[in-house]
């Protein structure tokens, strides 16, 4: 039974903004550079083997340096890559709820039923992952840690498909803050997915 270590990457200067971040590639801050780091030493006794990401610079700058820190690979792949907001991407969220209020009302609502212009759904995004994910744990022969760096709108929507089983934390995952996280409730950071065929 393979073990997924899901890490959600660090943060860049658009987040700390208050900017809707997707696929663009941004640098890590240094806020980001420092999560990425106490990720990898939050998952020392837990042995991943490899570290998995999305192409998309901040999954591939958090994966590196955990990858680093714990002497393992690293394997981007564009199916990991996190979601494409289109036309949004860039935007604050003051001013996208100002310009779109009724799109950012029912996207607040249900997450699943809106697309970006010239983006993806998070229903679009998922499947991708998710198709993604079972290639990973079907080579992987169910004998390994691994270890799954994605960007917060994935990350977020992978926990409430395979874990949650509901989006009702959707937005929450999304917005935390990593760094904001107790100990005791350090699952919002690294959620270790045991593999039981959910991924198909």
């Amino acid at each position: 039974m393979s073990q997924l270590i899901l890490i959600r990457a660090g943060q860049t200067d658009w987040q700390a903004q208050g900017r809707l971040v997707g696929d663009t590639d941004l640098r890590l801050n240094e806020v980001g550079h420092q999560q990425a780091a106490d990720d990898a030493a939050a998952m020392v006794d837990l042995r991943p083997q490899m570290v998995h990401c999305g192409g998309d610079e901040p999954s591939r700058q958090t994966a590196a340096i955990i990858g680093n820190e714990l002497k393992v690979k690293v394997k981007p792949s564009d199916g990991l890559r996190e979601m494409d907001l289109g036309h949004w991407e860039g935007l604050t969220v003051d001013a996208f709820k100002e310009r779109f209020g009724k799109v950012f009302k029912q996207w607040r609502n249900d997450p699943l039923s809106i697309e970006p212009p010239e983006g993806e759904s998070v229903a679009t995004m998922l499947e991708r992952v998710k198709k993604t994910l079972g290639k990973v744990v079907k080579k992987n022969g169910n004998k390994k840690a691994m270890a799954i760096v994605l960007g917060g709108y994935a990350y977020a929507a992978i926990l409430c498909e395979l874990r949650d089983r509901d989006f009702e934390q959707f937005w929450t995952y999304v917005e935390t803050d990593k760094l904001t996280t107790s100990p005791a409730t350090l699952a919002i950071g690294k959620i270790i997915l045991e593999e039981t065929g959910a991924l198909g």
